[in-house]
C-alpha cells in the first residue's frame, strides 16, 4: 500500500511538471515579450492582450501572421490591409522613406510597431495618430534627421521610444510631456548637441541613453524634470565641463555614463548629489585634482570604471568592483605586476651596466691609437649606463613598493623624483641615438668618399661634438619638464616614469612625443641604415675581385648586426606610436615589455658590437688576462709532463749512482763535476735538458 502512495505522487508530479511546461511553452509562442516579461511589467493586463489573438482574416501579399502579430518584408511604404486588430507589426527589409501622415490610424490596437532598419528618412506630423494603445517603438537604424511637435501625437502610453543610429538634430520630444507609462528613451548615435535637445516633464523615465552624439555642454536645467531617472548615458560625446548643479534633480539616479568626453576639470561637486549611485562610468577621463577616497560619499556604489587603474584605490578603495585593475604596467598591489618583468628588469639593467662599465675601464685605460673613436665610444658607453641605471632603480622601486603599490602610486607618479627618473631615461636614449649617428656619418665619410675632401676629425673636434650632442640630448629631455612645470604628468604617466603614449596616445604631451620618436629617432634609424648600406657597398666594391675571406665575412656580419640591433629597438616603438595615433587598439601591457625589452636592446647591445667583437679589444683580451691565464694553464701542462719524464729518469740513474745529481718536486738541479763513469755522465746531460 505504501509503494501505491509513493507510485501515485510521483506520478502527479511529473503530469504537473509536463503540464507547466507545456503551459509556458504555449504562452512563449503567444505572448509577443515572452512570459518573463509578465512579471514587474507596467503595461495593460496580459489577459486584455490575450483576448485580442484572433484577428480578421486578410490576404496581404509578403506578410505573415502569428495570430494578431504581422511581419511584413520588402515594403516601400506602411501597409494599409493589414487586419484592424493587428497588435504587432514588424517590417523588414524594406524602403519606406516616407511615414505619412496617419499611417497607422486604422491600426488603433497596436501595441508593439518595429520600423528599424527601414530606411525612414522623414516622419510627417500626426503619422503615429491614434495609435493610443502603443507601448513599445523603435525607430532604430533609419535616416532620420528631426524629431519635432507632432510627431508623437496621441501615444500616451508609450513605454518604450528607440531612435538610436539615426541623423537626429533636433529632439523636440513635447508631445511625450505628462507620459505617465514612459520609462525608457534611447537616443544614441545621432548628432545632437545640448541646443537641439528637449526633454519635456516625464515622471516614470527611469532610463534614457544619450550616448555616441554631439553634446559638447548639458544646461544646467536639462534634467530638472527627469525626477525619477535612475540611468542616465552621456559617454561618447564632446563634453568639455558640466554645471555644478546639473545633476542636483536626480536624487534617484543609480547609473551614470561619462566616459570617453573630454572633460578637462570634473569638479567633486558635479557628482557629490547622486548619492544613491550604485555604477559610474568615468572611463578615459584624468580625475587627478580629486583627493584621497572621494568617493567614498557614495555609499552603494558597487562598480566604477576609471581611466587609470590607481584612481581605483586612491579614489574609490571601498567599490566592490573597479576596472581597470592594472595598466599592463602595475597593478593595485605591485609596481611591476607581472614576475616575468621583475626578473627582466633586474637581469637586463645588471647586463646593460656590468658591459658598460667594461667598456669605459677598458677605454680609459688602454693606449689606442685612435683616440677620436676612444672619446666617441667612451660617451655611447656613458649614455648606455644610464639606461642601466634608470631600469636598476625601476627594480628598487618595485621591491620597495612590493604588495601596497596602491597607497603610494598617485606619489610616486607625480613625484619629482619619478621625473628625473623619467629624464635620466629620455637623455640616455637620444644621446644615444645622436652618438650613432653621428659615428655612422663620420666613418661614411671616411670609408666610402676618402677622395672628397673629408678631413680626419681631430680629438677636440671629437670631444667639442660630443659635448654638443649631450647638450642637445639633455635638452630635449628637458623641455617637457619646463613646459609643463606646473604639472609632473609628462614623465609621470605611468609607473615607469616614461612615456611612450601607445596606451594613451594623445594624453599630455603626445605632439612633443611624436617628434622625439617619429622625428627624430626614425631620421637617426633611416641615416643609420643608409650610411652603413652605402659603407657595405663601398667597401664590397674595392673587394669585388677578391674572394671573401674570414675578415670581410665578420666585418659584414658586424655592419649587419649594428643595423639589426638599431632596428630592433626603435622600428617597433615607431610603428606602434603610428598604430596608436591612427587609433588602432594596442593591447595595455605593451607598454611594459617595450620599456624593458626593446628600449634597452641597444645600450645592452652596444658594448658587445662596439667594442668586445673588435679585434684590437680581442687581441688585448688574448695579451692581457686570457693570455696570462692560457699561459699558467699551458706552464701547468707542461710542468707536469717534465715531472713524469723526470721520474722515469730519476729511476734509470739511480743504478749509476750518481750523487751530483738531485730530483726534487719536480725541479732539478746540476752539479758540475766529474762523473765516475762514461754511462753517469751521460745521464746527467740528459736530466739538464729535461729540466
Amino acid at each position: 500500500m505504501r509503494y501505491k502512495r509513493i507510485g501515485v505522487i510521483g506520478a502527479s508530479l511529473i503530469a504537473s511538471v509536463c503540464l507547466l511546461s507545456g503551459l509556458m511553452y504555449y504562452f512563449n509562442q503567444v505572448d509577443p515579450h515572452g512570459v518573463l516579461d509578465w512579471f514587474g511589467s507596467d503595461r495593460d493586463s496580459v489577459r486584455e492582450v490575450v483576448r485580442e489573438f484572433v484577428c480578421d482574416a486578410t490576404d496581404t501579399p509578403r506578410c505573415k501572421y502569428d495570430m494578431c502579430r504581422a511581419s511584413c518584408q520588402g515594403y516601400s511604404e506602411i501597409p494599409r490591409n493589414l487586419s484592424s486588430q493587428t497588435n504587432s507589426i514588424n517590417l523588414y527589409d524594406s524602403s519606406i522613406q516616407h511615414v505619412q501622415t496617419d499611417a497607422f490610424a486604422q491600426y488603433s490596437e497596436l501595441r508593439i510597431l518595429y520600423l528599424d532598419g527601414t530606411d525612414i528618412h522623414e516622419i510627417e506630423i500626426g503619422a503615429f495618430a491614434n495609435l493610443t494603445k502603443l507601448f513599445w517603438l523603435c525607430l532604430d537604424n533609419n535616416k532620420i534627421s528631426k524629431l519635432l511637435p507632432g510627431h508623437f501625437t496621441d501615444l500616451i502610453n508609450l513605454e518604450s521610444l528607440k531612435v538610436n543610429q539615426n541623423r537626429i538634430t533636433i529632439a523636440d520630444l513635447s508631445d511625450l510631456e505628462g507620459c505617465s507609462n514612459l520609462s525608457f528613451i534611447n537616443l544614441s548615435d545621432n548628432q545632437l548637441t545640448s541646443k537641439t535637445l528637449k526633454l519635456p516633464h516625464l515622471p516614470a523615465l527611469h532610463e534614457i541613453s544619450m550616448q555616441k552624439n554631439m553634446i559638447k555642454t548639458i544646461d544646467e536645467n536639462t534634467f530638472r524634470n527627469l525626477e525619477q531617472l535612475e540611468e542616465l548615458n552621456l559617454a561618447f560625446n564632446k563634453i568639455t565641463s558640466l554645471p555644478l548643479n546639473v545633476f542636483r534633480p536626480l536624487k534617484n539616479l543609480t547609473r551614470l555614463e561619462l566616459g570617453y568626453n573630454e572633460l578637462h576639470n570634473l569638479p567633486m561637486a558635479v557628482l557629490s548629489p547622486l548619492t544613491r549611485l550604485h555604477s559610474l562610468d568615468l572611463e578615459d577621463i584624468s580625475l587627478d585634482s580629486f583627493e584621497k577616497n572621494a568617493f567614498d560619499v557614495f555609499q552603494q556604489l558597487d562598480y566604477v570604471y576609471f581611466k587609470k587603474f590607481h584612481y581605483c584605490a586612491t579614489y574609490a578603495p571601498k567599490a566592490q568592483r573597479c576596472r581597470p585593475s592594472s595598466d599592463g604596467v602595475s597593478s593595485l598591489s605591485h609596481l611591476l605586476d607581472k614576475t616575468l618583468l621583475r626578473a627582466a628588469v633586474w637581469v637586463i639593467s645588471c647586463v646593460t651596466c656590468m658591459g658598460n662599465v667594461l667598456v669605459l675601464w677598458g677605454r680609459f685605460t688602454a693606449k689606442d691609437e685612435n683616440r677620436v673613436l676612444t672619446i666617441i665610444i667612451r660617451n655611447l658607453a656613458v649614455s648606455d649606463t644610464l639606461m642601466g641605471i634608470y631600469l636598476f632603480v625601476i627594480a628598487v622601486a618595485d621591491m620597495i613598493f612590493r604588495d601596497n603599490y596602491n597607497q603610494v602610486a598617485i606619489s610616486w607618479m607625480s613625484s619629482w623624483f619619478c621625473t628625473s627618473l623619467g629624464v635620466l631615461a629620455m637623455t640616455s636614449l637620444e644621446v644615444s641615438v645622436l652618438i650613432l649617428s653621428f659615428m655612422s656619418l663620420e666613418r661614411y665619410m671616411l670609408i666610402a668618399a676618402p677622395l672628397k675632401g673629408h678631413r680626419t676629425m681631430t680629438p677636440q673636434t671629437a670631444s667639442a661634438s660630443m659635448i654638443v650632442t649631450w647638450i642637445i640630448g639633455v635638452t630635449l629631455a628637458l623641455v617637457p619638464v619646463i613646459h609643463w612645470r606646473s604639472s609632473t604628468r609628462f614623465y609621470g604617466v605611468n609607473g615607469m616614469c616614461f612615456p611612450l603614449h601607445i596606451d594613451d596616445p594623445y594624453s599630455i604631451g603626445w605632439e612633443y612625443s611624436a617628434f622625439i620618436f617619429l622625428g627624430l629617432n626614425l631620421t637617426g634609424l633611416i641615416t643609420i641604415g643608409y650610411v652603413y648600406a652605402g659603407m657595405f657597398v663601398s667597401i664590397w666594391k674595392t673587394r669585388h675581385a677578391c674572394s671573401l675571406s674570414v675578415g670581410d665575412s665578420e666585418f659584414a656580419l658586424r655592419f649587419f648586426l649594428i643595423v639589426l640591433t638599431d632596428a630592433a629597438c626603435w622600428a617597433p616603438i615607431i610603428i606602434l606610436k603610428i598604430r596608436a595615433l591612427l587609433k588602432y587598439p594596442i593591447p595595455a601591457d605593451l607598454h611594459a615589455w617595450v620599456v624593458v625589452f626593446i628600449l634597452p636592446v641597444n645600450s645592452a647591445v652596444n658594448p658587445l658590437l662596439y667594442t668586445f667583437t673588435t679585434p684590437k679589444f680581442r687581441e688585448r683580451l688574448s695579451d692581457g688576462w686570457f693570455g696570462k691565464v692560457r699561459n699558467y694553464v699551458t706552464r701547468k701542462s707542461s710542468a707536469e709532463a717534465n715531472c713524469k719524464s723526470i721520474q722515469n729518469i730519476k729511476l734509470r740513474i739511480e743504478n749509476y749512482r750518481c750523487p751530483n745529481i738531485f730530483v726534487t718536486d719536480c725541479r732539478c738541479t746540476y752539479m758540475q763535476v766529474q762523473a765516475p763513469s762514461p754511462e753517469a755522465r751521460s745521464s746527467t746531460e740528459v736530466v739538464v735538458e729535461i729540466c
